[in-house]
């Protein structure tokens, strides 16, 4: 049983861990894997992109925003201005990944010493 289980964690890739453990829909992590080769753009540049429409887009931006994965700059242009997007270092990803996995580990250890 344990052999199963620890072959299954091998084939993990890095999506299945975005969305195990930051929550994160396929679209999310889809648009953060593009912003990672784009090194930055906005949200047209990403809509077009992936085959998404602005709105679509524009939510999962949010999304990744408030988890901490994505910055955005206000970028004045000579008729209004333009939010460009960028993704936080895929580093720091993982650290974060790695911090939210030991909270998780404590809290299940703690909760299996309880019951």
């Amino acid at each position: 049983m344990d052999k199963l289980i620890i072959a299954r964690m091998q084939k993990f890739t890095v999506e299945d861990l975005m969305r195990c453990i930051l929550g994160l829909q396929e679209i999310e992590i889809r648009i953060y894997l593009e912003l990672t080769e784009l090194k930055e753009a906005s949200v047209y540049d990403i809509a077009n992109k992936i085959g998404k429409d602005r709105t679509t887009v524009q939510k999962a931006l949010r999304s990744l925003i408030n988890c901490g994965l994505v910055e955005r700059e206000k970028v004045t242009e000579t008729v209004g201005y333009k939010y460009i997007y960028r993704p936080v270092e895929f580093e720091k990803v993982k650290e974060l990944m790695e911090r939210l996995l030991d909270e998780w580990y404590i809290g299940v250890k703690e909760w299996l010493n309880r019951n």
